[in-house]
């Protein structure tokens, strides 16, 4: 009986995966919002307003602790009135910000990050578009 319940076990987390796998959106874009300016796509402009902290960890150093990036977003989606939103960047974390009926606009992260070479160019928001089904 309990060799029966552990096969049943695997096999459902088996298929389980494989419907999540599935699942899973393609990106079928990407756009960069710099700082203090506004980008529109599909109808949703948005405008990243302001970077309130940054204290990610820069590569190829050791940390105590990952750090963070919070940034500030007007996001106006078609018809609507535009809307502040706060976006956390922690432990690789990505943000729905705006839907549209055929469209999903996801906040990928802030760059630069922090000991990228060249990092001497300003705040830039990367944003995934997908297809909404």
């Amino acid at each position: 009986m309990k060799k029966l319940l552990l096969i049943f076990s695997i096999v459902s987390i088996v298929v389980s995966c494989q419907v999540l796998a599935q699942q899973q959106d393609h990106v079928d874009s990407t756009f960069l919002v710099p700082l203090e300016k506004s980008i529109t796509k599909a109808g949703v402009t948005i405008i990243l307003a302001a970077v309130v902290e940054d204290s990610r960890c820069p590569r190829n150093i050791t940390c105590m602790w990952e750090g963070k990036a919070v940034v500030e977003l007007y996001v106006r989606e078609p018809g609507q009135e535009s809307q502040k939103m706060t976006v956390v960047f922690q432990n690789q974390s990505q943000s729905i910000i705006a839907r549209t009926q055929h469209t999903v606009f996801t906040a990928l992260r802030l760059l630069p990050y922090p000991g990228d070479s060249g990092n001497n160019t300003a705040y830039q928001l990367e944003v995934a578009t997908t297809k909404n089904y």
